[in-house]
Parts: C-alpha cells; structure tokens; sequence
C-alpha cells in the first residue's frame, strides 16, 4: 500500500506550527493568486486548521457575496469574535476600488480586528493586500503594524501584486502559498468534518434531489428518520414518483440549508429502497398511519437508503466551508 501523501495545506500548517513554536524562523506568508482563484476559501480552509491545532488566530477574511453566480461584493470576518461585517458593495461609497466602493467605516472595522489581535492572537491574516495598499491606502497601517510585531502574518496578495507589495512593505523572504496547490487536497481537517456533521444534524427536513424523466433535477422536502455515519435513512411510498426515479438513477443529492444561520450541506450519493422488515418495524412512527393505514407491514410503506459519497458544506458565521470524502472519514 503506498503512504498517503500529506496534503500541499496541511504541509503549509506544519510550516506555521513550526514558525509559531520558534523551531524555523519566523517568515511572513503570502497566499498568491488571481481574482477568484481562491485565495479566501483557502485562508478559510488553513483557519480552520489552524484552531484545530490550538493556534490563536485574528484579523480578518473577506469572502465574496455572490447574487446569481455573480460578485455583488465582499463582507469580512473577525477571525477573533468570529463576527461578519459589510466591507465592499456595488453602492457608490467612500473609497472606490475597481467596479466596488468600501466605505471608510468598514476599513475601519478591518482595522480594528488587527489591532485588537495584536496582543492575543499568533497568526494574523489580513485579506487582501493590493492597489489600495500599494498607494498607502486601505489596509496600509495595518499591515505595517502587523509586519513590525512579533506575530505571524498571514497575507492574501494578488499574483499579479506580490513583487511591488514585497518592495513596498519590506517583506524579505516570504513564504509563498498558491491556492491552486490546495485544489487537489481530498483531506479535510477534522475539525471540518465534525462542523459538516453539526450541520446534518441540526437540520432534520432536507431536499432530497432525484434526476427527474426528463434529465432535470426534482427536489422534495423529506424528513431524515435516522442516520448511521454516512448513511442516510428516510421513510417513502413504495409508489411515489422519487422511487421509480431512483430505480432509474441512483445517483442523488440532499441538502441541508439553514437559512437563518447561513449554514448549508450537502450529500451526495447512491439511493436503494430497502427491504428490510426489522429496520422498518423499528424506525415507524405511529404519525404515519394517515399515509399507511396497516402500518410497518402496509406494503406502501418502504425505506429509502442513502449512502454518502461526497459532502460539501458552508458554515455561515465564519465563512469556513471545505468537501468532506465520506469514503474516508469518521462521521461518528
């Protein structure tokens, strides 16, 4: 069997423990790429490693708001209170930055998530460093009080910026991570996977998704009865239209939303109803005898059978989001 090989993030981790513990000298990080190259879900990703591993972690990230496919702005999160604020929109505001406006009061607001951190936290990100700073403007103080600290920085630069940012703030010797390294990394921490099954969990009537006759998915509120790790099981007609679908192509997908939290999972998998009296005895509920009169032995009354495959989920409050191999985790 060959070794599993360590993951190009996970490599970038055990770089920073190793800095934050004095082992290898300390050098700022840079986390490179274009727009929309990921250099946020990323920053997102090695957060979450990082507080897996008891590290003390500030500043700030600032994902995308997205509205139909489409970039409408950016929020920012204070990695220290875990806090979401409006940073950039389409609105005409204060400091103008390509086709967005950020107004004076969020720079603000990203500044004081540094500012604060400086004397708790031992990484700092700040998200991003480009035109703005480059003109001593945006983010500017902020990344030179991080810089003549003694904390780690963590900062998200575009490609196409990283040599005049370099200059512009004395960075000597960075250690340079691109986020496309991290596209082909299948291991999520796990403290990911447990954030992915808190989601599940906490959400009992997903949308199960068939692929419908005429090739378009179909989705239905369903309520999940039981789950056993990766397995999902949902009680169904025997004669509904999700069955004969499923019989067709098992192939499905369900999904958990909480729209008030903006937390989202999802699953996806392989689909069998099952024949299997015993686990059908002990999973009916007497509510159901509206649908199936003769109760578990109603010939109607059948389990559907979901094995997990592949998950993918967001959690809301702090932008961490990350695919879950459910081949390979422990979901218990």
């Amino acid at each position: 069997m060959e070794p599993r090989r360590t993951s190009p993030l996970k490599g970038l981790l055990d770089r920073i423990l190793a800095m934050v513990s004095e082992d290898q000298p300390a050098r700022p990080i840079l986390l490179v790429g274009g727009i929309g190259a990921g250099k946020t879900s990323t920053g997102l990703r090695l957060l979450s490693l990082l507080r897996q591993s008891g590290i003390r972690v500030g500043g700030f990230l600032a994902p995308r708001l997205l509205e139909g496919g489409e970039t409408i702005g950016y929020s920012i999160i204070d990695l220290a209170t875990n806090t979401t604020h409006p940073f950039a929109g389409l609105e005409p505001s204060d400091v103008p930055v390509g086709r967005f406006f950020v107004s004076e009061r969020s720079l603000a607001t990203a500044d004081r998530a540094v500012t604060a951190a400086l004397d708790e936290a031992q990484v700092i990100f700040i998200d991003e460093v480009g035109r703005l700073e480059l003109a001593d403007a945006g983010h500017a103080p902020a990344v030179r009080r991080l810089l003549d600290s003694e904390v780690l920085p963590v900062l998200l630069v575009r490609d196409e910026f990283v040599d005049e940012v370099s200059q512009a703030f004395g960075i000597l010797d960075p250690l340079v991570f691109h986020p496309r390294d991290a596209l082909d990394a299948s291991v999520v921490s796990m403290a990911g996977v447990q954030t992915f099954w808190e989601i599940v969990d906490s959400l009992p009537d997903p949308l199960l998704v068939t692929v419908s006759e005429d090739g378009f998915p179909q989705s239905r509120p369903m309520h999940l009865i039981n789950r056993d790790a990766n397995v999902l099981w949902f009680a169904t007609s025997r004669a509904s239209r999700k069955v004969s679908q499923i019989e067709e192509n098992p192939q499905v997908t369900v999904l958990f939303v909480d729209s008030s939290l903006f937390n989202y999972a999802s699953i996806h998998g392989c689909a069998v109803v099952t024949a299997d009296p015993e686990r059908e005895q002990r999973l009916w509920q007497d509510e159901w005898r509206d649908d199936w009169p003769e109760g578990p032995s109603d010939p109607d009354y059948v389990l559907l059978r979901v094995d997990g495959i592949r998950g993918r989920y967001l959690r809301g409050s702090t932008g961490e989001s990350g695919t879950v191999d459910l081949g390979l985790t422990d979901s218990a």
